[in-house]
């Protein structure tokens, strides 16, 4: 490559950050939108009767062939098209055709089970692609059709054919118009990658992002790149030993990369994992993990969000390098335990030899690259609002046995209901979104001759996220406590006061929020409220077969939806307001975990994280003078192997100061690059709401 091109990033990552932004499409390079929409809404009309993965394809193919591109000069990677929303309109009046099927929640108001036909979180064949390029996949379907034992089938690989080819021409589309605007760092990788796989590193990150590019205009967020590190590191060490690209050279791609990844998704919710167990047990990093987070710890930015597996062979170097990066503030970052990983999958009846291919999906949910769909929110289960409908339905028990029990049946009718009704959902999927584009990657389509969308990967789960878990055990603590116990309110009077949401019983309030034992401080009569509650819901959730042909599976965490269903939740026994947020993922409820982060850690490890196989996080949260003179990275680290040691499967964290946070609400112009982990992913703290800021304040003032 021309050396007078490289060393340019620092000087053009604004209009990087920038470039999906921008609308400057030349006319002459394709249709408008509204033309596009025209030739759309004809086709439709004449074809309403195709079968539902013909009309995808074909609009498909016809967007991407005619759509306005644009090329940048200033960038190493190449993909800008302007088609609009177009598929996502068709399938949203598909969706809508649906829903008409879909039953309403037994439950008025706001329910505690929330199903949903969850396209969005997706892990495609990455080996696959990088394995065939463009061309093969397209040429492998079209293998496949001639060999098609059934119409489906050859409706299937006909489909891929039809979009792999579309892809190959909008690569040349490209190339053309990189040598028409002489964009000459990526006419070469272009017209490689249109006609082969890739052979160099430069060509098969383009290939990768040119991929997501495609997979998302059909309709399917990505939300993985894959393993980075193992996928690319061979194209990456030819590179060298050849002399085709240097160290610095390699880096200024990643950077590139990165920034590319970023941009086009406009928000931090894209996972790009490093590291795991090789199939003989070794440490799989290696010079790219290296290089790879060297640039992570420079950009200092809120995405890509990095995922790091981590095992007991695992680089003490690289796990330190990544921990030096989270105690710097640059935290973007969640850590993965793969002796928990492996047996949870094989629970679950992976092959051993697929587990390799482990990555977290989306935030932390774990999946198989290239032969599962795991479907992580297939269902949302808000675990605290059952605590609401114990209060309604129990009348004076004697016993904390009984309350347990009949919140267990609550919980399991709960279940029932929205389990049955995400069934529903999943049978609707191949009429409302068939999905060639990443059916293409699959090795189980082609030997299913299926569609994702019916079950086509190796792998079909359903995830089921789980939340409120610390609220839930919490108030089951505060009822032992308050009513029998202390005896400080019989159960009808506790149930008034609720109703009242507290009002004029600040006393017992108080006494519920600071005095009755808490999740996360290493009690065991608390802990084994959380242990018998996740152990029920996961023997429920994990044998419940879907309609892909696999199972549901339980998730321990709940992203941002700990404010939301705070929101639609009541007053609850542990103090808690009606309103306010709920606790967060698997850990404590807000300023709870009074004992330290080892209490926190022992809590929560305690619980069979094996069982979840949608996934299960830790949030840690640490005051910045914990880390001062001493090596902060090493502390973190050590955290780490402490929590994975003991049975913990994800855990994050944010290294935080009331003070300054504080004055970032006061003065957020001189806090842009103050970062904040939400949940799977991370913001500027200035750009969260009002509520969300008090959340992290709350926490951050209980470390003082």
């Amino acid at each position: 490559m021309i050396n007078s091109l490289w060393n340019t990033y620092n000087t053009v990552r604004d209009k990087l950050d920038q470039q999906f932004i921008r609308d400057d499409f030349s006319a002459d390079t394709g249709k408008s939108v509204g033309e596009l929409e025209q030739w759309v809404c004809e086709y439709l009309k004449a074809n309403q009767k195709q079968p539902r993965i013909r009309i995808r394809a074909k609009v498909f193919s016809f967007l991407i062939k005619n759509a306005r591109i644009r090329v940048d000069k200033f960038d190493w990677f190449a993909g800008h098209i302007s088609c609009g929303n177009v598929l996502g309109k068709i399938r949203q009046r598909w969706l809508q055709e649906a829903e008409v099927h879909i039953p309403k929640s037994k439950r008025e108001g706001a329910p505690a089970g929330f199903p949903i036909l969850d396209l969005s979180h997706t892990s495609p064949g990455w080996q696959n692609l990088l394995k065939y390029g463009i061309c093969g996949i397209r040429d492998r379907a079209v293998a496949a059709s001639q060999n098609a034992v059934s119409a489906e089938s050859k409706e299937f690989c006909n489909a891929v054919a039809t979009v792999y080819e579309a892809i190959r021409l909008y690569i040349l589309r490209l190339a053309a118009e990189a040598e028409r605007t002489e964009a000459v760092r990526v006419i070469d990788s272009l017209n490689n990658i249109a006609v082969r796989p890739p052979k160099s590193f430069h060509e098969a990150l383009q290939l990768s992002l040119i991929y997501s590019q495609m997979q998302e205009r059909e309709g399917e967020p990505v939300r993985t790149q894959g393993i980075f590190d193992r996928l690319y590191i061979d194209y990456y060490r030819h590179d060298l030993e050849t002399g085709a690209l240097t160290r610095e050279q390699a880096k200024e791609l990643i950077e590139f990369y990165f920034n590319k990844y970023s941009s086009m998704h406009g928000w931090a919710g894209h996972n790009i994992c490093f590291g795991g167990k090789n199939t003989d047990t070794s440490d799989s990093c290696n010079e790219l993990t290296e290089l790879a987070l060297e640039v992570f710890e420079e950009r200092k930015s809120i995405d890509p969000k990095l995922s790091l597996r981590v095992h007991k062979n695992s680089s003490d170097n690289i796990l330190k390098h990544a921990a030096r990066c989270v105690a710097q503030g640059t935290n973007a970052i969640v850590f993965a335990n793969d002796e928990v990983a492996y047996p949870m999958f094989l629970k679950r009846g992976k092959r051993l030899e697929d587990l390799v291919d482990f990555v977290p999906v989306g935030c932390y949910e774990p999946a198989i690259m290239g032969r599962e769909l795991c479907c992580s929110m297939s269902a949302t289960i808000n675990m605290a609002k059952v605590i609401e409908y114990l209060f309604e339905t129990l009348d004076s028990p004697t016993s904390m046995d009984t309350i347990v029990n009949e919140y267990e049946r609550l919980l399991h009718e709960v279940l029932d209901e929205t389990l049955s009704r995400a069934r529903l959902w999943e049978k609707c999927w191949s009429e409302v979104n068939p999905s060639p584009v990443m059916s293409g990657t699959m090795d189980g389509c082609f030997e299913k001759g299926r569609d994702i969308s019916n079950g086509g990967t190796l792998y079909n789960s359903s995830g089921v996220m789980c939340a409120g878990l610390g609220t839930v055990v919490d108030s089951l603590a505060a009822i032992n406590y308050l009513v029998f116990e202390q005896k400080r309110c019989s159960w009808n009077e506790l149930r008034q006061i609720l109703s009242l949401d507290w009002e004029g019983h600040e006393a017992l309030r108080l006494f519920a929020l600071k005095r009755a034992p808490k999740w996360g401080n290493n009690l065991s009569a608390v802990d084994d409220f959380a242990v018998k509650t996740t152990a029920f819901t996961a023997e429920i959730i994990n044998r419940t077969p879907n309609t892909r042909g696999g199972f549901f599976q339980m998730g321990c965490w709940s992203i941002d939806h700990s404010v939301n269903f705070g929101q639609q939740t009541g007053a609850t026994p542990d103090g808690r307001k009606h309103g306010t947020t709920l606790s967060k993922n698997a850990g404590a409820s807000i300023a709870a975990d009074t004992r330290g982060v080892t209490a926190l850690l022992n809590s929560v490890a305690k619980l069979d994280h094996t069982e979840f196989p949608n996934g299960s996080v830790l949030d840690v949260m640490l005051h910045p003078s914990v880390l001062s003179g001493i090596d902060g990275a090493e502390l973190i680290a050590k955290l780490i192997r402490t929590y994975f040691q003991q049975g913990g499967m994800f855990i994050h964290f944010n290294i935080f100061d009331a003070e300054i946070l504080k004055k970032a609400q006061l003065n957020p112009e001189d806090y842009r690059n103050l970062q904040v982990r939400v949940c799977g992913w991370n913001s500027r703290f200035i750009d969260l709401s009002p509520e969300m800021q008090a959340t992290f304040i709350a926490q951050a003032e209980a470390l003082v």
